[in-house]
């Protein structure tokens, strides 16, 4: 019975983000768009062409791992359920992070054995940081990465009484969805991975597989890896060269710098930790760390009053805080700055918080901590659905539902207008509601009524020549030309739109383009070739 209520009370954790997605209407920007554009041209390819469906699942996002849009398709069919094919993407978001918290509960029984306490404060600490509750809202990959970091951490514990087989077949299955996730997940799980192999490596390999080919779950775990691995591995030599180009670019160097700054690691990762506490902790929640952490000591100190704790939690939370400390270190070596990298981090901090909770009998204690955690949630949902003002140290994800549709609406009727027959157009502005791969995901949402698919590229990442810009919009032959008039641009242009002001000129001039009617808000401007 304790079980199932701390179940019901996981699930209700997650009620506040369906009220946040059923309330927004933001035109998804950039990634977001690109891993719904994949997702519905998968799903659309799945119930047309297995052959084509086949090559978008190998090749249809190369330098990011396809694991969010290889679920997201089955999802996408769904949009006429939840009201939209972007509430159904997000669906599957809030579902990878309703497991990942049950693994997380998981961990604390594992770590607190005779206590339902512990793992229901895990589970709520965990979804009450404010990056969590941000990234329930955002279609992105970290929420997949943070359930294999869980899986491995749960496999940590439960390993030493597994045999080789499972312990085989687990980690494989964290693995396969880690590196589907997110290219560098392996390094999310070093400490990890290298404590079960060493106990993988004491235990008779090829004794067991009998029994636990008997074991239902096994079964479709190993049905399950044998089907995902060979896929992950052939997505994985078709995009390798793709993928080590995109790391090295988004952590270091020219493009990283857009989004970060370079400095000492010192001071990097002086940086790095205010994120860590504007991220997981802000604004309650430290003083939840310091009351368990003290008490945890005091009823280590007396142990006579402990509950017995099982030897591996030590394991575990060493492993954590090692894993941890690595990461932040590695974030502080490099130069791009966003708290999205760290977003995995919660599943050791709420493993390390359990296993300091585990050996406290006082339930003043306990209900002091869980109040805090409890304020701490209330107060982070009430500020992303409006209800209270902004934090002090608010993080850059945790954002208010976007209500008014208008920008919704006009992007619907941008598509509408220039989706018309196979080929391509140009978006030559980079702006969140407006920018080539948001209209991309609008036309493959509406080829799925209609058929027609046409395709929208930019000037160019960065792109910083007129010239080169002028040849890209030659070279593509296109159809339609989105802009934004003056007054709606950024000035001075930011290091995306260099190149957007010239060309609107140019395309202003051109006898080769007219302008269309349009009638706008937001101050689009569509021009047609001729």
């Amino acid at each position: 019975m304790g079980e199932l209520l701390c179940l019901v009370f996981l699930i209700g954790t997650l009620v506040p983000d369906f009220l946040w997605i059923a309330r927004d209407h933001t035109p998804w920007p950039w990634d977001q768009a690109w891993y719904g554009e994949v997702s519905v041209n998968l799903w659309f390819n799945l119930t047309r062409s297995m052959s084509n469906w086949l090559h978008t699942m190998l090749a249809g996002i190369d330098m990011k791992p396809p694991g969010v849009v290889w679920l997201g398709q089955f999802f996408v069919p769904l949009g006429s359920v939840f009201g939209s094919v972007e509430n159904a993407l997000l669906f599957s978001v809030v579902l990878a992070q309703a497991v990942t918290l049950y693994l997380v509960f998981r961990i604390g029984r594992s770590l607190a054995p005779n206590s339902y306490a512990v793992p229901a404060l895990g589970v709520v600490l965990a979804s009450a940081g404010q990056l969590f509750v941000g990234l329930s809202h955002q279609f992105f990959v970290e929420p997949l990465q943070a359930l294999a970091v869980a899986w491995t951490v749960l496999a940590v514990i439960r390993c030493k009484e597994w045999s080789a087989p499972r312990i085989v077949l687990h980690v494989a299955g964290s693995l396969i969805v880690g590196l589907l996730a997110k290219a560098t997940t392996p390094l999310y799980c070093l400490f990890p991975f290298l404590y079960i192999g060493l106990v993988l490596l004491r235990k008779p390999l090829f004794r067991g597989w009998q029994s636990e080919w008997r074991n239902t779950s096994m079964r479709v775990l190993a049905f399950s890896v044998c089907i995902a691995g060979p896929l992950t591995a052939a997505w994985y030599a078709v995009n390798l060269k793709a993928v080590w180009r995109h790391i090295r670019e988004a952590s270091s160097g020219e493009i990283a710098l857009q989004y970060g700054t370079h400095a000492s690691v010192t001071n990097k990762l002086v940086v790095w930790l205010k994120l860590l506490d504007r991220s997981f902790l802000s604004p309650y929640l430290g003083w939840a760390v310091v009351i368990v952490i003290a008490a945890g000591l005091a009823s280590r100190i007396g142990r006579a009053g402990a509950r017995a704790i099982p030897p591996v939690g030590v394991v575990t939370a060493v492993l954590s805080a090692l894993q941890s400390a690595l990461l932040l270190l590695v974030f502080s070596m490099n130069d791009a700055v966003d708290s999205r990298y760290m977003y995995a981090m919660y599943v050791f901090l709420a493993t390390i918080l359990m296993w300091a909770c585990a050996p406290i009998t006082s339930r003043a204690v306990l209900a002091t901590v869980f109040a805090i955690c409890a304020l701490q949630f209330i107060t982070v949902h009430r500020i992303a659905l409006g209800a209270a003002g902004t934090a002090a140290e608010q993080g850059e994800w945790l954002g208010r539902p976007h209500e008014d549709r208008g920008r919704y609406h006009e992007m619907e009727r941008i598509v509408a207008m220039t989706s018309t027959r196979p080929g391509y157009n140009i978006v030559g502005v980079e702006e969140p509601w407006l920018n080539a791969n948001t209209a991309s995901f609008f036309a493959a949402k509406r080829g799925l009524d209609t058929g027609v698919r046409s395709y929208y590229t930019s000037l160019g990442y960065a792109e910083k020549n007129t010239a080169t810009a002028v040849r890209r919009v030659e070279d593509f032959n296109i159809m339609f030309y989105i802009t934004l008039d003056e007054r709606h641009q950024t000035i001075p242009p930011n290091f995306v739109n260099i190149v957007s002001l010239p060309l609107l000129k140019h395309i202003s001039e051109d006898p080769k383009f007219q302008q269309v009617p349009f009638a706008t808000a937001n101050g689009v401007l569509i021009f047609q070739h001729k």
